[in-house]
């Protein structure tokens, strides 16, 4: 006698959201999906919690030391970024008709930092602008010119739609020009990289800090890529290679 098979319903998962589950040795089935569908996107695999244990007492409680959930990886690098020769740069370039702005001059400098530093790349090398309660995503292209770069963003800054649900390995936040420099930001869901920069420091300086998953990408990797990011700013002939 045949008997029905009822079928198995595929989940619909982003491609991006397959890799970091897998990294975190996630069952997909236990994750809820954000996206149109059900989809399950990055952000669900990042802010993903285990169940609460159910409570047992005293008597038969296992040691805190054998708990089996691990603490989030979160590292954290900060350096400071001389600014006085791009300045004088982009001052030289505004007079003869050419203007930029720190935003694009950061763009292009994550591109080619996630060039001279493959391994920072998780998923789509992809870097995602904050703006007031939106993000837009830019496709890192190293060979993209800086020009091209502000012609996108500009483009980008009239548009009001919200691709925070796109992937992207960084998300980039300017902080308002203070005095004040970061010291702990949280990562966004769905990014593996946080880079904040504030250029209002007294001095010709700007105060970074690099925000790591570190589950995603490790500590040395994340370091190097911001040291080739310092490196590509404080010699600012490299963005216009």
């Amino acid at each position: 006698m045949n008997m029905a098979v009822a079928p198995t319903r595929r989940l619909a998962v982003s491609p991006y959201a397959r890799r970091l589950a897998r990294e975190r040795s996630l069952q997909l089935e236990a994750l809820s999906g954000s996206g149109p569908g059900g989809r399950i996107l990055a952000a669900d695999v990042m802010g993903f919690v285990p169940a609460a244990v159910a409570a047992v007492s005293p008597e038969l409680a296992l040691p805190a030391a054998t708990s089996s959930i691990a603490a989030p990886r979160i590292a954290a690098f900060a350096t400071s970024v001389a600014l006085a020769a791009l300045k004088e740069l982009l001052a030289a370039l505004e007079n003869s008709g050419r203007a930029f702005d720190i935003d694009d001059v950061l763009l292009r400098a994550a591109g080619r930092a996630f060039a001279e530093v493959p391994d920072a790349v998780v998923g789509e090398a992809a870097v995602a602008l904050e703006l007031a309660g939106r993000q837009v995503v830019f496709s890192m292209i190293p060979e993209v010119p800086l020009t091209s770069l502000r012609a996108m963003r500009l483009s980008a800054l009239a548009d009001s739609r919200d691709a925070a649900e796109k992937p992207a390995v960084l998300s980039l936040r300017m902080l308002p020009a203070s005095g004040i420099r970061p010291v702990m930001m949280p990562l966004p869901p769905g990014r593996a990289m946080r880079l904040a920069v504030s250029s209002g420091t007294p001095g010709d300086h700007a105060e970074c800090l690099l925000t790591v998953d570190a589950a995603s990408i490790d500590e040395a990797t994340a370091a190097l890529w911001l040291s080739a990011l310092k490196s590509t700013i404080e010699h600012p002939l490299r963005l216009f290679v």
